[in-house]
């Protein structure tokens, strides 16, 4: 199909197939788990801080995600720029080791590479998709600018130059926002984007139980330190359940909810990382007796965020899981943010377990609550299969 008819037909609004931007989420996938190990260096809060990386990362792939669904042409052109996406993005991982250890010009440099792209894609759009250029617009002015502080970045020295790059991260992550009124012109297909949030959260969860296993190969297999390497599995698994058992369900309707699920999977995702992260210290730590403190706060304050997040994604978009579900949920972030702040360090598997068991709970009660719920509601619930926000 020609680029411009195509791109006319996706800012109308027009229903049509999953966009083909397969390559992108692949090169996240190799930058993906450097994050989620923290950039491979460190112990306790340095590790965590490296996990921030992560973000970049996320914000990376969800341009090309977002991008895809409202303009991909899948043309000659098109591909070329996906593959030199991919490029970037896969830089962006071999750069992450070493980000916060004096190459965080590499990582910088790679970014920009990204944005980059992105930008030739947007602005390749804008001159074909004339209703979705006062959207475009804001979108190139802001992109340009915070790829623009990461490229200054390069030439200010440690750690001012990781302020550029927050500033930078700020004006990009701020632009949607800006722009929600002018969406309308360039809607995305909801069920599109529920799908590959999905996909990516899964990835995410997948190097949480990688993490888990890598803790475990790297130490003695005692009876202690496998005990914590399967309690802290069981904690990742039920944080899966939570996520995937109703997702599919929920209903977007406009604009707004739309962002408030986008956004709101920031802060989810960056919970599940700090668990990935913690859960394999964990059982480092295990084979000492005693967990760090950083451990536990990234596992307790990981499950809370990933836990309060889910809530706010499931209030926004006004999914019927009922308040109760609702206040479950802020209940077990509360004991989660409790155990990983005042747990006993000295016993790994007690803490470990605490959150493992509060987790099964949870899912348990939960998947109760959801019955009844579901049982009470009207048959015409809406859900997420319309064709396109607003």
């Amino acid at each position: 199909m020609p680029a411009a008819a195509h791109v006319l037909g996706a800012a109308g609004g027009t229903s049509r197939r999953a966009p083909a931007d397969g390559g992108i989420p692949a090169g996240a996938v190799a930058a993906a788990p450097q994050a989620a190990h923290g950039g491979g260096r460190g112990r306790g809060a340095a590790r965590h801080l490296a996990a921030g990386l992560f973000v970049p990362i996320w914000w990376a792939w969800l341009g090309y995600t977002v991008y895809a669904d409202r303009f991909d042409t899948d043309d000659l052109l098109h591909r070329v720029l996906v593959l030199a996406g991919m490029l970037a993005v896969i830089a962006m991982a071999l750069s992450v080791h070493d980000a916060l250890h004096g190459g965080s010009a590499q990582f910088a440099l790679a970014y920009v590479a990204v944005r980059v792209v992105v930008l030739a894609l947007n602005a390749r759009a804008r001159r074909h998709a004339a209703p979705a250029r006062p959207l475009l617009n804001l979108f190139l002015a802001a992109f340009t600018a915070g790829a623009a502080l990461w490229l200054v970045s390069v030439l200010v020295p440690e750690p001012y130059r990781y302020l550029l790059w927050a500033v930078g991260m700020a004006v990009e992550l701020s632009a949607p926002w800006l722009g929600r009124r002018r969406m309308a012109r360039a809607p995305i297909h909801a069920s599109h984007m529920t799908e590959r949030f999905g996909l990516f959260t899964l990835i995410v969860i997948g190097e949480s139980v990688i993490s888990v296993a890598q803790g475990a190969a790297g130490v003695d297999w005692e009876p202690g330190t496998l005990a914590v390497a399967v309690v802290g599995f069981l904690a990742v698994a039920s944080l899966w359940w939570i996520y995937f058992e109703y997702v599919g369900a929920l209903a977007i309707r406009s604009v707004l909810d739309g962002l408030c699920f986008t956004y709101a999977h920031l802060p989810l995702l960056a919970g599940l990382v700090s668990v990935a992260v913690g859960t394999e210290l964990a059982v480092v730590q295990a084979a000492a007796g005693e967990l760090e403190r950083a451990t536990a706060a990234a596992l307790g304050g990981g499950t809370a965020l990933y836990l309060l997040a889910l809530t706010a994604i499931h209030a926004t978009t006004g999914h019927a899981i009922g308040d109760r579900v609702l206040w479950l949920r802020l209940g077990s972030a509360a004991v989660a943010l409790a155990v990983g702040a005042f747990g006993p360090l000295g016993a790994p598997l007690g803490l470990v377990g605490l959150l493992a068991a509060l987790l099964v709970v949870h899912v348990a009660v939960e998947m109760a609550l959801r019955h009844q719920a579901a049982s009470e509601a009207p048959p015409d619930v809406p859900t997420a299969t319309g064709p396109t926000l607003p």
